[in-house]
């Protein structure tokens, strides 16, 4: 009776009643799985998750049968991302009883966090055939649907969710990713802007500037600060939309991530560009902007993404160059490559980036890395390139990718590489640059620069759904994996293209 009491208080949301006839059971509660999950759920109430899952991890120890005891340990591991050890759990209850709905649901998105989503698209379907509901899961199904590129299928439950959940920032945010890869760029940028609701300044790493924000208005005569958020990729790509600004009578004022800062000097010298570091997290605290007291007054600000819906409703420009690197550090790098690497007769220079440094405190921005990165060893044939000599474009934090590329001869410059103005004259003195999707990628498709662009299976909205070029860049030729994780493809179509 003590444990039913318990079970009674705790479904009727009266914690402390529910604690209160365990702790009467003393040590006996160690060996009652039932008991020990539901004193788990009420400490974990209280916010002791370390107690709580050495409870939970108690009750799936002595009760290896129990279906609910490895769901409940599932959901404590999920919470403080172990997400591996989360899915063996979910796996285990599911096995233990095919119908748990609570099961079939998380792991279903766990599996598409982990692009295994054919799975989680299957888990979906036996969810609803065990009689689970479906109000709420819509951005679910919607994401499941972009993910297995079945685009028809994501707009009808992207608009189920914007029914149950109207005006919800983060189903406007995730609709935006189906409106801009089919390049309805009229419906994509308005919602584009839900992003700065649904993650927040700190997700998207954006320091909360006082002036007011730009909304389109006249900026002629104004200082207009246009400021750092996501990655140095996303700066590239809207960069295209600078030189506008100043044409258009704005003083202005670019606040960007370092390693920008001195390319961006360089290619835009009417503007005043600053050196900003933010940090990006659901508990950051912005460090102080220090440069604000040189700049001086600012009128309106808006961060670099905002301008697609401030600049760029119909699209972007014609695909053009719009980048260049300064020719001083061109020559110095010029000079520096003949040493590393003298130049051989009728041999091309071809840049190589294996894939993106990996996000950590994400999980999903985690599994975006991932996915875009080329595992090392599926690189081997490019060793087989005729007349190729490798320059590695990776920067010191992620040239460890290098270390396992069979058989490939390729040269590491990243000991001298210091920001993406380094990069960039690189860039200049090759051939061409074969990249997954990477802020490197952006910056030679921005020089104007040939680029092979390696795709996984649902690339990013940036590259549309089946182009072989880019709307945004010239001299790009996209090769996308024909399905999903087969980046052997991938690499023998690259093979191929280069002859």
């Amino acid at each position: 009776m003590t444990v039913d009491a318990a079970m009674q208080a705790w479904s009727q949301g009266r914690v402390d009643d529910c604690l209160a006839p365990l702790r009467a059971l003393g040590s006996d509660a160690a060996d009652q799985p039932l008991a020990l999950q539901l004193w788990a759920l009420a400490t974990a109430s209280k916010g002791k998750r370390a107690d709580a899952l050495a409870l939970l991890e108690r009750a799936a120890r002595i009760a290896p049968g129990d279906a609910q005891a490895h769901f409940n340990l599932a959901v404590s591991l999920q919470a403080i991302e172990e997400m591996t050890r989360a899915i063996s759990h979910y796996q285990q209850a599911l096995r233990i009883e095919p119908a748990h709905t609570g099961a079939l649901n998380n792991l279903s998105d766990l599996y598409r966090r982990r692009g295994r989503a054919a799975e989680g698209w299957a888990l979906m379907a036996r969810y609803q055939a065990a009689g689970g509901a479906m109000v709420g899961l819509e951005i679910r199904m919607a994401k499941l649907a972009m993910d297995l590129r079945r685009f028809d299928e994501a707009a009808t439950w992207f608009d189920r969710a914007e029914q149950h959940a109207p005006g919800d920032a983060s189903v406007g945010w995730e609709h935006a990713m189906l409106d801009l890869v089919r390049e309805d760029f009229a419906a994509g940028w308005p919602r584009y802007e839900r992003r700065l609701e649904s993650y927040g300044f700190n997700g998207l790493g954006i320091y909360p500037y006082a002036a007011p924000r730009w909304t389109g208005e006249p900026i002629a005569g104004k200082r207009l600060l246009i400021h750092r958020e996501q990655g140095l990729g996303d700066a590239i790509m809207f960069a295209t939309a600078f030189q506008g600004l100043i044409d258009d009578g704005a003083q202005l004022h670019l606040a960007l991530a370092p390693p920008l800062a001195r390319l961006t000097a360089f290619n835009f010298p009417k503007a005043r560009v600053w050196s900003s570091v933010t940090t990006t997290g659901p508990a950051a605290r912005q460090p102080e902007q220090r440069w604000l007291a040189v700049a001086g007054p600012i009128d309106i600000q808006a961060p670099v993404c905002s301008l697609g819906v401030l600049r760029l409703m119909d699209g972007p420009p014609k695909p053009r160059a719009y980048l260049r690197a300064d020719p001083a550090d061109t020559a110095i790098w010029a000079e520096r490559l003949q040493a590393l690497s003298p130049k051989k007769p009728r041999a091309r220079r071809i840049g190589l980036v294996l894939g993106t440094r990996q996000v950590r405190w994400n999980d999903d921005g985690q599994t975006q890395a991932i996915r875009k990165t080329l595992p090392a060893a599926l690189a081997a044939p490019l060793a087989d390139v005729k007349r190729a000599q490798w320059v590695a474009l990776h920067d010191r934090e992620t040239a460890s990718m290098l270390a396992d590329v069979p058989s490939l001869d390729i040269v590491d410059p990243s000991t001298w590489i210091t920001d993406m103005a380094d990069t960039a004259a690189i860039i200049a003195g090759l051939d061409l640059v074969v990249s997954a999707d990477t802020g490197v990628a952006h910056l030679a498709a921005a020089m104007g620069k040939p680029v092979i662009l390696m795709l996984w299976w649902n690339a990013d909205w940036r590259w549309g759904v089946d182009r072989a070029d880019s709307y945004w860049y010239p001299n790009v030729k996209a090769v996308r994996q024909p399905a999903p994780g087969d980046w052997t493809s991938v690499v023998e179509a690259v093979v191929k293209a280069l002859g």
